[in-house]
């Protein structure tokens, strides 16, 4: 028997799919008075299939032109300020590339004056004053003072050649002097906007709030697979009942096993769930199930999808696959795997996506591709000049319609609706495939 004998394919196709997109508009006209979202889903839609034209150019335009217009509103979309702002504002610009690498810094400065000054090495160190001095430089460092470390480093004198050398290298360190300079910029009042912005975006990455943020995820995560789990189990409990001659049993976070066939660059190599039908001594996959915690979730993870399913299809199908997994391992037949091949630009019918979240209407431009249109350089350009008072005409926007087709950073962007659309076309959610067993008892 092979997957597509197996009597949960038609429960599959009978449940419910909750987390379907919603289909785009019938004609240019209807997405332009259903708002700047919904135009630019159809008009990138459209450039997608090969159907762009002078009138689709102009409603994307005219619809970026909008959605600029409303992330910039006080409190609409920080995010997007803070981009402006720094793309705005030379001082701003430094600032931010000298924070993205300061964590780096401040590592090499620590380093730099534990060698030198650790309380550790200071206990034998008999010069009082010197002591003193570089128990003072520790502190500073240990307090992120980056000025008065500089100036305390300097005022090192010491007979030691090797502790002087050290104590200056420090104050030329250019780690330190590139933290000095962020801490100048930090006070600049045009930073500090660009700070209140960024704050208003979510927690600072390494910040205690941050870490509380991907913890919750976490559990969040944990909670999603655990109700996909019960669902799954109930699944085989049903298909033991329709085919008692072959037993089944859920397996969790599969491993595709070394020397498989080689894929393609960044395919899925790890499963979340499975159902495994005995076959003697291996099994055959009758479902696979990648869980996520947010619809939204499984649109940017679609890609990598295919791309693990395209290799594991690449299996011998007289071959045998030990596969690595939570309870242990897992023998999979060859032939199982090579029914893992995805039909085009869709999932087979026993691979699937589980989401336990809950979803009011799915939006046609997902916020990935709408960050995307924003931070392209033409429609910052346009923001600076709308934001400063100027007249800009919307014409000014076509480069990010050309780059629409043209350019592989707005591929995604292209694709997004296309994509959204086969990813949650396999998505389920939990409720609805336990109702849709009960329903084919």
């Amino acid at each position: 028997m092979t997957p597509a004998d197996s009597p949960l394919l038609a429960v599959l196709r009978d449940a419910p799919r909750r987390f379907r997109m919603p289909a785009l508009h019938g004609d240019a006209q209807a997405a332009r008075a259903a708002g700047a979202e919904c135009a630019l889903a159809f008009a990138m839609e459209a450039a997608r299939t090969g159907m762009a034209s002078p009138a689709l150019q102009d409603l994307f335009t005219d619809a970026l032109a909008n959605l600029i217009g409303q992330a910039l509103v006080t409190g609409a979309d920080p995010a997007f300020q803070a981009q402006v702002q720094r793309s705005a504002q030379p001082e701003v610009e430094a600032f931010a590339r000298l924070a993205a690498r300061a964590e780096a810094d401040r590592r090499m400065v620590r380093a730099a004056s534990d060698a030198l000054a650790h309380p550790g090495k200071l206990r034998t160190l008999d010069d009082v004053a010197l002591r003193g001095k570089l128990a003072r430089l520790h502190e500073l460092a240990s307090q992120e003072d980056w000025t008065a470390l500089a100036a305390a480093a300097v005022q090192v004198d010491t007979p030691d050649p090797g502790l002087r050398h050290a104590a200056h290298r420090i104050a030329s360190h250019p780690a330190l002097e590139r933290l000095r300079h962020l801490a100048a910029l930090r006070a600049l009042p045009t930073v500090q906007q660009y700070l209140a912005l960024c704050e208003q975006r979510g927690p600072r990455a390494g910040s205690d709030e941050a870490a509380a943020h991907g913890r919750a995820s976490a559990r969040a995560g944990d909670a999603a697979e655990d109700l996909v789990a019960q669902a799954l189990l109930e699944a085989a409990r049903w298909l033991d009942r329709h085919e008692s001659q072959r037993p089944h049993r859920v397996v969790r976070s599969l491993r595709t096993p070394a020397g498989f066939p080689a894929g393609a660059a960044k395919a899925k190599d790890e499963w979340d769930a499975a159902i495994v039908r005995t076959r003697g001594d291996t099994g055959d996959i009758v479902l696979l199930a990648e869980v996520k915690a947010s619809p939204a979730a499984a649109t940017p993870d679609f890609g990598r999808l295919l791309r693990g399913l395209q290799r594991l299809a690449q299996a011998d199908p007289q071959a045998r696959y030990t596969f690595a997994c939570a309870e242990g391992e897992v023998t999979l037949h060859g032939e199982s795997l090579q029914a893992l091949q995805p039909p085009g630009f869709a999932l087979p019918p026993h691979v699937i996506y589980c989401c336990a979240a809950n979803e009011a209407r799915p939006p046609v431009l997902s916020a990935a591709s709408r960050a995307v249109l924003l931070g392209e350089p033409a429609s910052l350009a346009f923001a600076r000049a709308h934001a400063a008072g100027a007249t800009r005409l919307h014409a000014d926007l076509q480069p990010v319609w050309h780059a629409l087709t043209a350019e592989p950073r707005l591929r995604s962007a292209l694709h997004q609706y296309d994509t959204a659309k086969a990813a949650r076309e396999a998505m389920l959610h939990p409720a609805d495939l336990l109702a849709a067993l009960t329903a084919a008892a």
